[in-house]
């Protein structure tokens, strides 16, 4: 059984699919950099090669003959059984620098593992060169200046255990094993985006190895193109080794839960879609699907005790007579445990749950009893309000970032699995072309394209200026495109 928890104690993955957290992207920590750094690779066979790359670094590599191989190659999603052709678990710059000068030479693709989490397993690829940022896992907190900086490999359990231990908080997904970074760089749908925007929002600096071996500091106002691309184009200009975080005082989240179950499923959406038309910034909600326990509902809200009970109350006269379970949290460092699974998944950004749209959802929850599972989470507030073009993350504007997965345990039951989430997201694309990346299967050009629309242009442009060979094309890939970069 996949577990996420969000924030709050009721938001669980069974009876909350929810938060996007998915995670394995690019990442790892900036130790040192030593700039112009020589070619050393002389020979011309990759296999050779890989024995002077072994030398050349301080942290260990890994290929098929070595033992552990086969357990170091293992992600998060047992879906994709991926052979690379070696594995580098980097200890500092200078080893991801050296693997960049790998894959040059041979023009090997490379796969970056953070956390390992990626529900489409881009954590790593066959024939690849895997960067394993493990050991990037440094969390520091500067109180006074509401910032934290972490490593690339670092887990949101680490941030947040710093920063919650300093009475502070920047948004991040609900499962403490995922790696911050590939939940940032995909954007970060987060259950805080209302209140704080998404965590790409809060992402005011970052370090970046790109293919050509250079470490480039990015910000408002150090290499804005690259800080504009990795603020939701996910890993496709380089390695993250560092990432700057704003950071926000912490308030408690007052959350209520109402279990709809399998019958009127169609009016339940229909009443959430009424009720999330016109939400205050501090509000959070989401519409559930458990295989077994069928529909739920749930809403939330940051702040103040009287304000949160006054919205509450409309949403307990919506879905009365089901009975509210109340509850008030903070941000929990741990969230729950995501036991590896096999799983299919597909995304979609829903504008507005009216018409057409609540009749496919509602078809797809009866067809998918038993494996699958909705989440619909809303999107709105400062995340919503921040213009399509400032980011390049494309989920501007008030939503349903939603996300359709189901499990399977045993070979048999893949088929069913994977035709009820493909069947789903096919029958949602009139009304949804946009969706969260890191909700996606391995998906083609043309679909990746659709998802980021008006600012694909300005991402292939920026992609043929930094990796013009493509070798970061292990993830929801931006294909470089000729074109002057404004």
């Amino acid at each position: 059984m996949r577990i996420h928890k969000t924030d709050f104690r009721l938001w669980t993955r069974r009876d909350f699919v929810r938060t996007g957290l998915a995670a394995a992207g690019a990442a790892a920590v900036g130790a040192r950099a030593h700039w112009g750094m020589s070619p050393a690779f002389a020979a011309t066979d990759a296999a050779s090669d890989l024995d002077v790359l072994a030398r050349r670094v301080r942290g260990r590599l890994l290929r098929e003959s070595s033992p552990g191989y086969d357990e170091a190659r293992r992600v998060w999603n047992l879906a994709y059984d991926r052979r690379p052709l070696a594995m580098v678990r980097a200890t500092d710059v200078d080893d991801v620098r050296r693997c960049m000068e790998f894959a040059r030479k041979h023009t090997v693709p490379i796969a970056i593992r953070g956390g390992g989490h990626s529900d489409a397993g881009y954590g790593v690829a066959d024939g690849a060169l895997q960067i394993d940022l493990g050991m990037f896992n440094h969390v520091t907190v500067d109180r006074d200046r509401r910032v934290a900086s972490v490593g690339g490999g670092t887990r949101i359990r680490d941030l947040l255990r710093a920063s919650l231990a300093a009475g502070l908080y920047t948004p991040m997904g609900g499962c403490g094993s995922v790696g911050v970074a590939g939940l940032t760089l995909a954007g970060g749908d987060t259950s805080g985006r209302g209140l704080y925007g998404t965590a790409c929002d809060n992402l005011i600096g970052a370090q970046l190895v790109t293919a050509d071996g250079e470490v480039r500091e990015l910000g408002p106002d150090r290499n804005e193109d690259l800080y504009w691309a990795i603020r939701g184009g996910g890993g496709n200009f380089g390695v993250v080794t560092r990432l700057d975080f704003r950071l926000h005082p912490v308030v408690p989240l007052h959350s209520a839960a109402f279990q709809i179950g399998w019958q009127g499923i169609a009016g339940a959406l229909r009443a959430f879609g009424e009720l999330i038309r016109d939400t205050p910034d501090e509000a959070r909600a989401g519409f559930y699907l458990d295989p077994e326990a069928g529909a739920s509902v749930e809403c939330g809200y940051r702040g103040d005790a009287t304000a949160a009970a006054a919205y509450i109350d409309k949403w307990t006269a919506a879905f009365r007579p089901a009975q509210a379970r109340l509850s008030t949290s903070t941000p929990n460092p741990e969230g729950e445990v995501w036991g590896t699974t096999s799983v299919a998944v597909d995304g979609a950004f829903i504008e507005d749950l009216s018409g057409g749209v609540v009749d496919v959802l509602a078809r797809a929850a009866t067809e998918g009893r038993g494996i699958g599972q909705m989440l619909l989470g809303l999107s709105n507030g400062v995340a919503a309000r921040i213009p399509m073009t400032a980011t390049a993350y494309p989920l501007r504007g008030t939503g349903l970032s939603s996300l359709f997965d189901a499990e399977w345990r045993k070979p048999e039951a893949r088929a069913r699995a994977e035709r009820w989430v493909a069947e789903t997201g096919a029958a949602l694309r009139p009304w949804a072309r946009r969706a969260y990346v890191n909700y996606l299967p391995p998906s083609a050009p043309e679909r990746i394209r659709e998802i980021y629309g008006v600012n694909y242009p300005r991402l292939a442009r920026i992609k043929a200026r930094y990796d013009p060979a493509n070798l970061f094309r292990e993830n929801q890939n931006i294909r470089p495109e000729a074109g002057r970069e404004r």
